[in-house]
């Protein structure tokens, strides 16, 4: 027989949609103009893969589907329209009965075409839907269905049927069930679940854009046997006394011990409010531990909130936004319930931006219930970006003692459960504050977690870890719930690297965290696999961004390859090795740092002063460096090692060796000024002395008397042509003082020479007894004043010039990247003092920096000290450099400001492209485009305290 539609109405026609008479079960035909009276009629002898449609009215009857028929009724009650199709059965508040409003017997259509049940309300029955048990069931399609005040469950899926699976490509869309068993109902055998789905395997059920409300217990319940491909999302939860949602035994297998051949589960994009319990309930569930691909266990972007005051009863238990736990493995073995997941372990889940707020535990806590923002059980969990807040505890991670209850103290959860331990968990990048007791606890750990990067409320080691390793925003109980150390080997939470911010920087779902900014303690324990703490701060630090490191001793190996600013306020601070390893880029101390065991010179400069100083301990080593790599600022060395300092400045590497010293308490410091002292003045036997170059030698501790070897790289620059009239100078006050020449290495192009052991220290340079070494050109002056609106003058002199060609300038936005502006030719060859002057129209404004580049007749280059000026702009308008840019962007604010300033960048239809919140402390932002911004025409808006709501157009090329 033909497949064919048929019609159902009821006596009336009052909002029919299908139909133009009333239904008659004994003169309709099914035809739209003589419909049936009852579904029932319809449904006899009706063909596989035929229709009912059923109109607007109320029908009263139990619905037994058992050919693969789809019904379609004209609409719900909640849909608010007078075209509803409403089955109802009918029962009085408080009534039971087994009656179910449409009992499903058939297998089910194919995936091409599902049996589908669409457009009606199911309501006062005992079952709202129900499928049959022992009949596997597949490929059907439960869309914009209604399942309100039924006695026991909205929808009883029973899952149990053939092997290897029980029922698949089940999809429920747009599904409302609400206001399942509640009293004066009763709760009792399981009652009160919005969706329940259980027993045998379940694959590709598919739940979305549905809402659960106000059901006695959870608004979904997926229960007993094992599912995969289980997707939950674009759904809404408020209300329900139980959890929202309750997920056991997910897995990717489709077979008993087979491999993953699907996802286990997605949860994501569902808003969960107010439920009495958990919000997202996971037991013995297993995942890979990674964000798709088969096996995963994905719980992504859902926002799950509490308010105590709001919800339909306090809860009874402990409680948590997400609880990923091991409970009733056994109800997931394959006899008796037909799954698949019973010699599973529970682990790997994937947690990823979610937003948890509110839970706490209600006026029952004083006898012992507690409330989580998150609970994980089991190995190689990864949490990140997500933001929880305002909860009792923030995140939980627990090993459980095989059936360990929350009523054996701080655990959380039922018992159920095995002993497994949490191996391989990382909580990354989350914003966890502002919770009552603890930001993060862990109980009985045997591993340590890997818990960095999360902004927990805190910023320095103390507030995070407490004074003594207690009382902190972290804690570690052992399996007796005593409070343990959390730093050291007792440990069991590693926080370090951690945020300095709970700022988010993107707009984007979950939290996005703002890397510039990073905090290490020595103090936090390491979980395995993990990096150092200084190691994994440089590797998530942005481009020129701070670590500030508390007080202790880093005993790892760190490289560095990108501008890291250490300003470390609470000294002392050491590390075991440091390497420099990127090319232009810096790290530039601001308090003293110690290294234990090397320093490697690859790539890169290291920045210190007087006051923050890089220090190498007694025994310590450092390779030489080099013309891209030394430190630029002083070094100190302390012991008795022959040591050379790889020192230089503004382009100039230009080392000092020392011999050894006498004793292990000895300290030196030396630092490289590629300048001359304004000395001229020699005591003999001594001709001349360098007038474009000097080191500082002291001796801070001891009375060791050394050598000094001073180094050349370049001899045209450093006017080195004799090595045997070559001398070591020592300035003394008014005058140089020879201290000798015991021997020199290399040649007159670059190479050492090395005085005579030394008892007096300060200021060294190069000096010649004879007139071979010419010490050439001397720069005397060079500055920049600022001469109107983005302009700049730039003055200079030398003292003697020799085969000097002539002078290039340079400009720089940020002392680094430098561009030609022009050339001034030199005088070749003088002894008179010269002056010279060039006008630089750059527009620029705040700071800019500039140089000399001398140029020798032979090609040779020299690079003169760096001086900077402040160019004016119009006072009150905001200005943007360069324009167009390309990577770089600087802000110029139209006034000086402190606080956070909001930067958007617009496109030309209005859409935000990229936004981020900026400390400022001053008038300009450096902000980094590049992956953020593509090349086209915006509009950038500022706005912040003071500043009101600026905006400028910029083109990015």
């Amino acid at each position: 027989m033909a497949q064919a539609t048929v019609y159902v109405n009821d006596a009336s026609t009052i909002g029919d949609v299908y139909t133009t008479a009333p239904g008659n079960d004994a003169t309709g035909t099914g035809a739209a103009a003589a419909p049936f009276r009852t579904i029932g009629r319809a449904l006899q002898d009706l063909p596989e893969g035929s229709t009912v449609r059923i109109d607007a009215g109320t029908y009263t009857e139990q619905v037994i589907l058992s050919r693969n028929v789809s019904l379609r009724g004209a609409g719900t009650v909640a849909g608010g329209t007078a075209s509803a199709t409403i089955l109802d059965g009918q029962l009085s508040p408080g009534a039971q009965s087994t009656a179910t409003g449409i009992l499903i017997t058939t297998s089910g259509g194919t995936p091409e075409a599902p049996v589908t049940i669409a457009n009606l309300t199911v309501r006062n029955y005992y079952f709202g839907i129900q499928t049959e048990n022992g009949n596997g069931k597949h490929d059907f399609l439960i869309e914009d269905v209604e399942v309100a005040n039924n006695r026991r469950q909205g929808i009883f899926w029973n899952a149990v049927g053939n092997n290897p699976v029980g029922s698949e490509r089940i999809t429920f869309r747009r599904l409302r069930a609400t206001g399942t068993a509640l009293p004066s109902n009763s709760g009792d055998n399981g009652a009160g679940r919005g969706l329940l789905i259980q027993s045998g395997h379940k694959h590709a059920f598919l739940i979305e854009n549905s809402v659960f409300e106000q059901n006695r217990r959870a608004g979904i319940d997926v229960n007993d046997g094992s599912v995969s491909g289980l997707i939950i999302r674009n759904c809404q939860f408020g209300l329900n006394g139980g959890a929202a949602m309750s997920i056991l035994g997910a897995t990717g297998r489709l077979t008993e011990n087979g491999p993953n051949v699907t996802f286990a589960a997605l949860v994501e994009n569902n808003v969960i409010r107010n439920n009495a319990s958990n919000g997202l309930e996971v037991k013995s569930c297993t995942g890979t531990g990674r964000s798709s691909g088969p096996g995963s266990f994905v719980i992504r972007n859902n926002f799950i909130l509490r308010a105590i005051q709001a919800l339909p009863a306090e809860p009874q238990f402990d409680n948590a936004g997400i609880a990923f736990i091991d409970r009733d493995r056994s109800a997931t073995v394959n006899n008796p319930t037909g799954g698949f997941a019973g010699n599973l372990t529970t682990g790997g889940a994937w947690i990823e931006g979610n937003v948890v707020r509110g839970y706490l535990p209600g006026f029952l806590a004083p006898l012992g219930v507690n409330a989580f923002g998150m609970v994980l059980e089991g190995p190689n969990n990864k949490v990140l970006r997500n933001v929880i807040s305002q909860c009792e505890y923030g995140i939980q991670v627990q090993d459980r003692p095989t059936g360990a209850s929350s009523a054996m103290g701080a655990y959380y959860g039922a018992g159920g459960n095995g002993f497994i331990t949490s191996a391989g968990d990382s909580i990354n990048q989350n914003r966890i504050d502002s919770c009552r007791v603890f930001a993060l606890r862990g109980i009985n750990l045997t591993n340590v977690v890997n818990a960095s990067l999360n902004w927990l409320g805190g910023t320095d080691a103390i507030a995070m870890m407490g004074a003594a390793g207690t009382g902190g925003l972290v804690c570690s109980l052992d399996g007796g719930f005593a409070v343990q150390n959390s730093t050291g080997s007792t440990g069991r939470l590693d926080i370090s690297p951690y945020l300095n911010s709970g700022t988010d920087t993107s707009p984007a779902p979950g939290f996005q965290p703002n890397f510039s900014y990073l905090n290490v303690a020595a103090s936090s324990p390491s979980a395995t696999g993990t990096l150092g703490n200084l190691q994994e701060a440089v590797l998530m630090l942005t481009d020129g961004g701070t670590i500030d490191a508390a007080p202790g001793t880093y005993n790892e190996s760190v490289v560095v390859d990108k501008n890291v600013f250490m300003p470390q306020e609470d000294a002392p601070v050491s590390v075991r090795d440091i390497t420099m390893n990127g090319a232009g880029k810096a790290l530039t101390l601001r308090a003293p740092l110690t290294l234990n065991n090397s320093l490697t010179l690859t790539n890169g400069l290291i920045n210190t002063t007087s006051t923050d100083l890089l220090i190498l301990a007694d025994n310590a080593t450092s390779t030489g460096g080099n013309a891209n790599s030394y430190v630029a600022g002083p070094l100190r060395k302390l012991g008795n090692d022959a040591f050379v300092f790889a020192v230089g400045r503004n382009g100039v590497w230009a080392r000092l060796g020392i011999s050894a010293p006498n004793t292990a308490s000895s300290a030196f410091t030396a630092e490289y000024r590629n300048e001359g002292t304004g000395v001229t003045a020699v005591q003999p036997p001594l001709n001349n002395a360098s007038r474009v170059e000097h080191w500082i030698l002291e001796r801070t501790a001891g009375n060791s008397n050394v050598a000094v070897q001073l180094f050349w790289e370049d001899g045209a620059r450093s006017g080195i042509a004799n090595l045997n009239d070559l001398r070591v100078a020592r300035l003394n006050n008014t005058a140089w003082v020879n201290e000798g020449n015991t021997g020199t290495t290399g040649s007159a192009a670059s190479g050492s020479v090395t005085s005579s052991n030394v008892n007096s220290f300060g200021v060294f340079s190069f000096a010649s007894v004879s007139p071979l070494n010419p010490l050439p050109v001397e720069l005397t002056a060079f500055r920049a004043e600022a001469t109107g609106e983005g302009k700049a003058r730039l003055y200079w002199s030398t003292a003697q010039e020799k085969n000097n060609r002539g002078f290039e300038v340079e400009r720089a936005r940020n002392g680094e990247k430098w561009q030609y502006v022009g050339f001034v030719r030199g005088a070749g060859n003088s002894s008179q003092p010269r002056q010279y002057s060039l006008l630089d129209v750059s527009g620029l404004t705040d700071i800019v920096y500039y140089r000399l580049k001398q140029l020798d007749t032979d090609g040779k280059a020299t690079y003169s000290p760096i001086a900077a000026v402040r160019l004016p702009a119009a006072l009150g308008k905001l200005a943007l450099f360069p324009n167009p840019a390309t990577r770089e962007l600087n802000v110029r604010l139209p006034n000086p400001t402190t606080g956070a300033v909001k930067v958007q960048v617009v496109d030309a239809a209005g859409r935000t492209v990229w936004s981020t919140e900026v400390p400022a402390n001053g008038q300009t932002l450096q902000l980094d485009l590049e992956n953020r911004v593509k090349p086209g025409l915006y509009l950038v808006r500022v706005s912040g305290k003071g500043l009101g709501d600026s905006a400028q157009q910029l083109v990015v090329k």
